[in-house]
């Protein structure tokens, strides 16, 4: 069904376009009736015609006129002008304002069937296309929500995805090349308060999140254990200073609103302004450590002003690679006594277990990101469950040696997959002229280190390896008796009879000849 609005001053000029269209289009139309221009302009916007056949000469507020106003409210409209042929020039100038076509009066019914077949083709495709878009905006509203957690997650737990952060942050339309992270931690201790925060959980964090973005471009994470991380972007033209006290009254707003709608205590940590993903990571890190719970009180609490006023030094993130470096060189004993080394600075200056929990939970993040490890979220629920410091430092420890030995299975796996295919080039290629730097080559391994490592998998080295394969062969034909010694020669990759002779004697024994002679014999 269309909605046809026709506007013309004469009564018996409407009805009788109506009748003709009624007749043409059985059911097809509602008809609107305006007897001049304002008339016209009011039903327009009243009903929102899908089409209007307009007379271009009418009292009061002309046609062309009621067009522009019309097209300035409903641009998508669909509009007709109808002339008689001593105004054929406003008919032109209609066309010019966005007018589809005209008809001059008095119109015949091809033309107006004509005319209304190119309007409904019009109409319908715009349909089209405007579900379409309705239904991509529908499945980019799934879609936020999902990119959203799956960001934060990235930079809370470090961990590398097939998807880039850049693409994610797009999709977003947020520029987080510098900003902060902010960490609000709910209690984990008290039976009652923490049964009230599980049942709650959900509308929890649909209102926090909801009360964070009020203004705040930001990214909120999904609830992990009793935790919830918000990533902010710098805005442009703010001081580091300035925005850590806009970061400190954003944090106790929240603090407030947690507390008063939910009746709840939250621990708030804010993280140092950085810039790039990694810097995003470490800033959540610092966000980690100090929502923890200084002095039992809750409160909300900036890493830049817990290093300043305690005297400590962050720990450099020289410090952090170095024990990277360690780890991925497989250097256990090395990657051991560094993470020892940290660990004890974490402990040496007092820390409450939380703010010990978030330091150790961060470097294992952060490790785990670089060797690839897809451990982050297990770390992070691990280490959360921990209630006591020696249990925590006993956990710790447990993570880095399943790092270690993920690293050490994985270097196994690629040794062995690296000699299976060395060995599949080997058996395709035997026959022909082949050596091991060619060989090397092919599995992309320096001459050297194929060396050893095929020694190392085979017991033997590469030119015995291809010698007994070249040997077998030759045995397996010269038995066959359907070659001669010289064709078998050249068939199994050796150019000089006499060479292959003496090495075929070296591997057996005996003469290609005596073995022809001693299989013709067969067993005694």
């Amino acid at each position: 069904m269309f909605k046809l609005l026709i506007a013309d001053d004469e009564a018996l000029e409407r009805e009788g376009l109506e009748l003709m269209i009624r007749h043409l289009y059985p059911d097809r139309f509602e008809f609107l009736h305006a007897e001049n221009g304002r008339r016209a302009i009011q039903l327009a916007e009243e009903h929102r015609p899908d089409m209007i056949f307009m007379d271009i000469k009418m009292p009061g507020i002309q046609g062309l006129e009621a067009v522009r106003q019309i097209l300035e409210k409903l641009p998508s409209v669909q509009i007709v002008m109808i002339t008689a042929h001593d105004y054929f020039a406003y008919a032109k100038e209609g066309l010019l304002l966005g007018v589809r076509d005209y008809l001059l009066k008095p119109a015949r019914r091809e033309e107006v069937a004509n005319v209304l077949e190119q309007l409904i083709a019009v109409i319908r495709e715009e349909r089209r296309r405007r579900d379409e878009q309705l239904g991509l905006q529908e499945k980019l509203a799934h879609l936020l929500p999902l990119a959203e957690n799956e960001l934060t997650l990235m930079l809370m737990l470090e961990h590398v995805q097939e998807l880039e952060p850049e693409q994610l942050a797009g999709l977003l339309e947020l520029n987080l090349s510098k900003g902060y992270a902010m960490v609000l931690s709910f209690p984990r201790h008290g039976e009652a308060g923490w049964e009230v925060f599980r049942h709650a959980k959900r509308e929890i964090y649909e209102a926090v999140k909801q009360f964070a973005k009020i203004g705040l471009p930001c990214l909120a994470s999904p609830l992990i254990g009793h935790q919830l991380a918000l990533f902010v972007p710098l805005p442009p033209g703010r001081t580091g200073y300035s925005q850590r006290v806009s970061s400190l009254d954003l944090g106790e707003r929240l603090r407030q609103y947690a507390e008063q709608r939910f009746a709840l205590p939250v621990s708030i940590g804010i993280g140092s302004i950085r810039e790039g993903w990694d810097g995003l990571s470490r800033s959540y890190r610092e966000a980690v450590r100090v929502c923890a719970e200084y002095h039992d009180a809750f409160g909300v609490h900036h890493y830049d002003d817990i290093i300043q006023s305690s005297g400590q030094t962050a720990v450099s993130l020289d410090e952090e690679k170095k024990l990277l470096a360690a780890l991925l060189q497989r250097s256990r004993p090395e990657a051991q006594e560094r993470f020892g080394a940290l660990y004890s600075y974490f402990e040496q200056n007092g820390q409450p277990l939380p703010a010990l929990r978030g330091e150790v939970t961060g470097l294992l993040l952060f490790l785990a990101r670089g060797v690839h490890s897809p451990a982050g979220a297990e770390i992070l629920a691990s280490l959360n469950a921990v209630e006591d410091p020696a249990s925590l430092r006993q956990s710790a420890e447990s993570w880095l040696e399943r790092l270690i030995h993920g690293l050490e299975e994985e270097q196994a796996h690629n040794r062995s997959h690296v000699h299976q295919r060395a060995l599949l080039y080997i058996s395709q290629k035997y026959k022909e002229e082949i050596s091991m730097e060619q060989t090397a080559e092919y599995v992309n391994l320096s001459p050297h280190y194929f060396s050893k490592l095929f020694r190392q998998h085979e017991g033997e080295t590469f030119i015995d390896y291809v010698t007994r394969l070249r040997i077998n062969e030759a045995k397996r034909l010269i038995s066959g008796e359907q070659m001669n010694l010289k064709e078998i020669c050249y068939e199994v990759g050796y150019k000089d009879p006499n060479y292959f002779s003496r090495v075929f004697k070296k591997a057996e024994g005996m003469t290609p000849s005596e073995f022809r002679q001693l299989q013709e014999k067969g067993p005694c």
